[in-house]
């Protein structure tokens, strides 16, 4: 197809769909200006709530060996992993140019986004410190049983190929295997506390969250719909293309398909600047002040400023 004619059918599709590749662009773009925020991470300032948090957290949990950055690190790298995954979204978004429409690849970095940018949030977003540490532990002892699941799967396949490798190396990964079950033993049966929620109950309390404490940066978008409603529809509906169901396919037959990545682009979107909003109002001394060498986007300046004062009272 030619490039005019290209044009011709997209403006056609926009018309028909209320606008909604224009949204998805513009949400795309949004997206994309966060990377280099992800690729830049900033520790806490000194005196800021996220380092007094890292600081209860080593005293309240000295087994964990946190090296003084127990929250930090649980709630930083969720929504690094979140923006990574939107820079990739403009990637493929910006495709269509060329004749080629990645609708499952960038709903499904779209579901990453929202899960990942959501755990942020509900470790930051509770009021009392306390709650604050313990769900960042909570997180951390879930990792720790992930990554002994997968030691044990990488012990098992180099078992079965010994000869593939050397005796220092072999011995070298027991030993580490070893001590990650024993810290992992070690933090279960001295601060015994429950799994952390599920994603999909994560996504729906920081979406709620989000909702009531509506981001100054918003354009009216949020203020008009909330964040809840959409969010959590599309979690559901872009889990089932995650795990190659059909039925969502159901939904968005022929050019409704747009609409449904605009939507998906703009939970994922939303989820994820509010992490980093949440995240910069932690992260920086009281006050709030923005470095020369930010990488935030200066439109959630107002976000993080406001947050920063309404929030972390202790």
């Amino acid at each position: 197809m030619s490039q005019p004619k290209r044009e011709q059918v997209e403006a056609l599709v926009n018309i028909a769909t209320n606008g909604s590749l224009d949204r998805i662009d513009q949400r795309a773009k949004r997206g994309a200006e966060l990377r280099q925020w992800g690729l830049n991470p900033k520790l806490p300032e000194p005196g800021s709530p996220l380092a007094a948090d890292d600081a209860a957290f080593h005293q309240a949990y000295p087994e964990a060996l946190s090296g003084g950055q127990g929250v930090t690190e649980e709630a930083l790298f969720p929504t690094m992993s979140a923006v990574e995954c939107l820079g990739a979204v403009e990637t493929l978004v910006q495709q269509r140019q060329n004749g080629s429409v990645y609708a499952v690849p960038v709903m499904q970095l779209c579901r990453s986004a929202l899960e990942t940018s959501a755990r942020t949030i509900w470790i930051l977003s509770q009021p009392e410190r306390g709650e604050r540490i313990e769900r960042a532990l909570r997180v951390l002892v879930a990792q720790l049983e992930q990554q002994k699941r997968f030691l044990k799967i990488e012990d098992s396949n180099m078992s079965k190929n010994e000869a593939r490798f050397s005796p220092e190396l072999l011995a070298m990964n027991r030993e580490h295997q070893r001590k990650q079950a024993e810290l992992l033993k070690t933090l279960k049966d001295t601060y015994p506390l429950p799994v952390p929620d599920g994603f999909g109950e994560t996504i729906a309390l920081a979406a709620a969250w989000v909702d009531e404490h509506l981001p100054a940066h918003d354009t009216g978008e949020l203020a008009a719909n909330g964040l809840h409603g959409g969010a959590t529809a599309f979690y559901s509906w872009g889990s089932s293309l995650v795990h190659g169901y059909k039925w969502a396919v159901d939904y968005a037959p022929g050019v409704k398909l747009f609409p449904m990545i605009a939507d998906s682009l703009a939970a994922a979107v939303f989820m994820t600047e509010c992490a980093v909003c949440l995240n910069e109002a932690a992260r920086r001394a009281p006050g709030g002040q923005r470095s020369a060498d930010s990488y935030v986007p200066e439109r959630l300046e107002p976000t993080i400023a406001a947050w920063s004062q309404e929030l972390f009272t202790e």
